[in-house]
């Protein structure tokens, strides 16, 4: 298994940052599992993936400043597993990244599915912004591994364990709404200096039955010796 070093995390979500990438397969429990159909209008799943809009160094590093030196930030290792208390809400999570069209893949849509790690961003609780993605299923009930996303407040703790042992402990720090043609990718997805966590899924069903034309971006950050 390989996983991210600096040069690689930075290539790497210089290409997600470019993307406009979020869940849009969000619904029922009768929606097809985890490929979801490209909607007509932009949707932050589905466009295709332009180039970077920057450039790696010539060796593929970037040197870290002295200010993101002081961030607290731990070594690379994959998640295993997320566990959000204040939702009573354990998932193992599976790894998903990029289809060969340059879409994102997403986690499969059936009730039950478990959330998923975007694997072209840092691992949880390294350095920059790590992306877990999840399902919200159904409105009535907790099918969803998401479901109730929206009710988390600031200092809501988020655990992830990794496979080295280690736990990643973040606290919410806000969460948003935004229409998905509206999709914050630079928020989301572009370079931090500290280890931070978003977590993604659908909101706002909408009047014509399953579809969810918004998504929820809870924005979180890592707290140092928890």
């Amino acid at each position: 298994m390989m996983l991210h070093g600096t040069g690689r995390r930075l290539r790497l979500t210089a290409v997600a940052a470019a993307l406009l990438l979020a869940l849009t397969a969000c619904g029922t429990a009768a929606d097809d599992a985890g490929q979801p159909e490209a909607s007509a209008a932009p949707s932050p799943a589905t466009s295709a993936a332009p180039e970077p809009s920057a450039e790696p160094s010539a060796d593929g590093d970037s040197a870290p400043s002295e200010s993101d030196a002081d961030e607290p930030a731990m070594p690379a290792s994959q998640p295993v597993r997320i566990d959000i208390p204040a939702l009573d809400r354990t998932s193992e999570l599976i790894v998903t990244g990029q289809r060969a069209d340059g879409t994102l893949e997403v986690p499969p849509g059936a009730e039950g599915s478990p959330a998923s790690w975007y694997d072209g961003s840092p691992t949880p609780g390294e350095r920059g912004a790590s992306v877990i993605l999840g399902h919200v299923n159904s409105l009535s009930d907790v099918s969803g591994v998401f479901y109730e996303l929206d009710t988390l407040e600031p200092g809501d703790e988020i655990r992830v364990t990794r496979e080295d042992g280690s736990t990643a402990v973040f606290a919410v720090d806000h969460l948003e709404s935004f229409p998905k043609d509206e999709f914050p990718t630079r928020a989301v997805y572009y370079p931090v200096p500290g280890a931070e966590l978003r977590l993604i899924t659908c909101d706002d069903l909408g009047a014509g039955g399953d579809d969810f034309p918004n998504n929820t971006v809870v924005f979180a950050t890592l707290v140092p010796g928890a």
